[in-house]
């Protein structure tokens, strides 16, 4: 469209506006030619943007998002534990789902602690306590997330898996936050809750839980909770006692039974690494670095117990961040799921698992010392060997009972 000019030339609008004084060009533009001012608008965008930046800051907040991250890892370990072929619609939405999951579950627990994380240190400055978001709001958040989770669960994934979300969800905001205030059964519960989760990634890989592994992943994230709660519940026992929550720290003054436990519970995880080997999930590396680990983490409870100084907590907690982590990659990856034919078959991740097992081998400790037939100290090569003599006697043993058996019917 063409607009006649001043001087009665035609010219488009913008030339026309500007020969009027309309608008001013220049490093920053201030006005158009239609008379809209961007100076308005602008702050208006920024208030919207700013708005739904501090929103999602409030929901990652009430989500516990590092927690929730956490407990999608293991969601994915036990997915991956499984083997191929993956599918990664199964597989994302298993992570996004127990990922909603987890913020609902962490969000009602907010609500219904509000009182107490007030009186707290540590929980007094989040969302509800510091009155930076409403009840009602929380709540809605919380429906939100859950029913998106549990919908995400079973659409992308399978019922089973949408079934162990909910029954979880539940779990941890009835049983386990109700029970936070009244006994110290409060920390078994919550390790129960925190076993569910790689269930979870293996019945949306495989549709059922009938198999060792998963049984295996949810012991070892059971028992790893105690030293991990337990070093963290003495740094800040009196907050807890402050908030009026029921910790075995709170009354435990001198910390010798929640040293005990933290030792106890820490020696737990050491024959689950063997068993996995033993009962051929894994690999026998994993067995020797899984126990290599629990050595590590055996070695900060007994400093703890020794002592029970606060920095010798906090050595046991930041432990134990890191070694589950690696305790559950080292799984997936020693896992003889990927070993299977019909599994590795056409399967890009299990290639590349398989592939870097084989440059691994090369720096393989017991690799190495299996070429040179002379040496028989690796302690991988003798579990091997006592484990194949054990099972040609076994053999032998039943292959000669059928044999007598066979001749007793004759002579009969």
């Amino acid at each position: 469209m063409l607009l006649r000019g001043v001087h009665g030339r035609l010219c488009k609008p913008l030339a026309h506006a500007r020969a009027l004084g309309v608008v001013r060009l220049g490093p920053n533009l201030e006005a158009c030619a239609f008379g809209t001012d961007t100076r308005q608008q602008e702050p208006k965008r920024r208030t919207v943007v700013a708005e739904a930046g501090h929103l999602m800051k409030l929901y990652s907040q009430l989500s516990k998002h590092r927690l929730s991250a956490l407990v999608m890892s293991t969601t994915s370990a036990g997915y991956l534990a499984a083997g191929g072929p993956v599918d990664a619609l199964a597989l994302t939405s298993a992570c996004v789902g127990t990922m909603l999951a987890s913020s609902s579950a962490n969000t009602f627990n907010q609500v219904i602690e509000t009182a107490n994380d007030a009186r707290m240190h540590r929980t007094r400055a989040r969302p509800l306590p510091s009155g930076r978001i409403s009840r009602q709001h929380a709540l809605g958040w919380g429906v939100a997330s859950g029913t998106a989770g549990i919908t995400v669960l079973a659409a992308g994934s399978n019922p089973l898996t949408a079934t162990l979300g909910a029954a979880n969800l539940l779990l941890y905001v009835g049983p386990y936050t109700l029970s936070k205030t009244r006994s110290e059964i409060n920390t078994w519960v919550g390790s129960v809750v925190g076993a569910v989760p790689p269930l979870m990634g293996w019945a949306a890989a495989t549709g059922e839980l009938v198999a060792v592994e998963p049984l295996l992943l949810a012991t070892y994230l059971f028992m790893w909770q105690f030293p991990h709660f337990f070093s963290l519940a003495w740094l800040h026992r009196e907050d807890y006692a402050r908030g009026g929550f029921a910790m075995v720290p709170c009354a435990d003054p001198t910390g010798s039974r929640t040293a005990s436990l933290v030792t106890r519970y820490s020696w737990y995880l050491v024959p689950i690494p063997l068993a996995a080997a033993a009962l051929d999930a894994t690999s026998w590396m994993f067995a020797v670095e899984g126990t290599a680990f629990n050595a590590y983490l055996l070695y900060h409870a007994y400093r703890f117990d020794g002592d029970k100084s606060n920095a010798n907590a906090r050595g046991v907690f930041k432990a134990s961040l890191w070694h589950l982590p690696a305790v559950l990659a080292l799984f997936v990856f020693h896992s003889r799921r990927w070993e299977l034919e019909d599994k590795a078959e056409d399967e890009q991740l299990g290639t590349l698992i398989q592939r870097i097992r084989a440059r691994l081998t090369k720096l393989c400790l017991h690799e190495i010392v299996q070429k040179d037939e002379a040496a028989s100290f690796c302690p991988v090569v003798v579990v091997e060997e006592v484990g194949a003599e054990a099972q040609n006697i076994a053999t032998t043993a039943a292959h000669k009972e059928e044999s007598l058996q066979a001749r007793s019917d004759i002579g009969s």
